[in-house]
């Protein structure tokens, strides 16, 4: 999480970081969570949330260009409903390298690089690769994608539909025997 969060802070961009308010290893308390000094070196930029924040809400202000995301479905979901583009930070769970993978390759989001071998990452590259997919010329390609995706993930008449015709799939489908 400590380098996750220098990444953030190198970037040089503004930000939201929500962090949960227990900590990551029981025993250690909670201020342990964020580097000594995060909060003040970053004040004015950037903003900790600390515990349940409205996802959706803030990746509806107009003010948020991008969503580093540990890559759950749900989350890729919500972002690219609003157009957001992905910075994909994929966590150790189920589906989530393989989401991260996927949105990598549809040109809507780029995956920090990690270590093949341990799964280790830096802070560098952290902070290198929301900057190229937040403001460098090269992703324009990459967030016109992902603005493009309102029309699919931000429709909820269409979402709803295509629920409905697979639910009556689901219902209609014949008994095995």
């Amino acid at each position: 999480m400590h380098e996750l969060a220098h990444g953030i802070e190198k970037s040089g961009l503004p930000f939201i970081l929500v962090v949960n308010n227990r900590p990551l290893v029981e025993g250690a308390l909670r201020s342990n969570i964020l580097p000594l000094g995060f909060e003040t070196r970053v004040d004015g930029r950037g903003f900790v949330w600390r515990g349940w924040a409205p996802q959706r809400k803030i990746l509806g202000h107009i003010s948020v260009g991008g969503f580093l995301t540990h890559c759950g479905w749900s989350s890729i979901i919500e972002a690219l409903g609003f157009g957001r583009v992905l910075i994909l930070f994929s966590g150790a769970n189920s589906d989530q390298g393989l989401n991260a993978r996927l949105m990598h390759e549809k040109q809507v989001g780029l995956e920090i690089p990690r270590n093949e071998r341990d799964g280790s990452f830096t802070s560098d590259s952290v902070a290198e690769l929301i900057r190229r997919a937040m403001v460098e010329k090269e992703s324009e390609l990459l967030r016109a994608n992902a603005w493009a995706m309102r029309e699919i993930f931000g429709n909820v008449e269409l979402n709803s539909k295509c629920l409905d015709e697979f639910t009556r799939v689901l219902e209609t489908w014949p008994a095995s025997t």
